[in-house]
């Protein structure tokens, strides 16, 4: 029997995967991937973070807000490539940077030049961004339309910069704007998300695309797609849906989390 096969022994389940480890590359202050991802991830597959450096000042300074200068603190050098750096030799399939922003932020091809650089420290595993991530699963859903929503800590001009961004991509943008919510993690409920969007939804939208790793969000997919009619993505059920193509693992597994993972792989 092969180490990754599933093996019924009578023990209690012990938490390691079966079918495959993901790596995820996250702020040192954020919760909010791991949390989401613990939830929506299919059996037999397990979760593992390298934190990497976030300036929190810079953040507090801004009344609360990212500011620019942190986002391109994080995808500038270091920060991402000691993190990854720090996987080692663990038993990790793939890695996933799970933060938004530096999409937003780099231009033409920034995706692009973070994997590759992130990839010559990966040890000759698969790296994905989230930028990557939401873009592969728009073009999944054959939507044009997007509203993009960000989280109460993206000021109104980095949202901006997202939906530059997303037309770039050749779609079009109903709206790109952060959430009308309060700031902080610890400040959000899907209900009250889930309220402010149907209250702010954009006039003729498409999709909805909710940024922010960090963002408590994936909570609210299923509602709003039932209510709306429309797909709904969040960055990190886009990031855990590109994530398991790669792996050859069915996404259809993943229930409850938008028609996304209905497409497979």
């Amino acid at each position: 029997m092969r180490a990754n096969e599933r093996c019924d022994t009578g023990f209690a389940p012990d938490g390691w995967a079966y079918r495959a480890r993901i790596g995820l590359l996250v702020p040192d202050v954020d919760i909010g991937p791991e949390s989401e991802w613990a939830a929506m991830a299919p059996a037999g597959v397990s979760l593992h973070a390298s934190r990497f450096r976030f300036p929190i000042d810079m953040l507090r300074k801004e009344d609360d807000r990212i500011g620019e200068d942190a986002v391109r603190f994080v995808a500038d050098g270091a920060p991402l490539d000691e993190a990854i750096d720090l996987f080692g030799e663990a038993l990790i399939d793939i890695v996933a940077l799970a933060f938004t922003s530096t999409s937003y932020l780099g231009g033409e091809g920034a995706d692009a030049r973070i994997v590759e650089r992130l990839s010559k420290l990966s040890r000759g595993r698969p790296v994905v961004t989230t930028g990557q991530a939401m873009l592969d699963a728009l073009a999944a859903l054959s939507v044009k339309r997007i509203m993009l929503i960000d989280p109460p800590w993206f000021p109104p001009e980095l949202s901006e910069r997202g939906g530059a961004w997303l037309e770039r991509a050749g779609y079009k943008v109903a709206a790109a704007l952060p959430a009308g919510l309060p700031s902080g993690q610890d400040n959000i409920h899907p209900g009250h998300l889930y309220r402010w969007i149907r209250a702010n939804l954009a006039p003729g939208a498409e999709a909805i695309a909710i940024g922010g790793n960090g963002f408590r969000a994936v909570g609210v997919i299923e509602a709003l797609e039932a209510d709306l009619g429309i797909p709904v993505i969040t960055a990190n059920s886009a990031l855990l849906w590109r994530v398991l193509r790669p792996l050859g693992l069915p996404t259809a597994e993943v229930a409850r989390y938008g028609r996304l993972f209905a497409l497979g792989a």
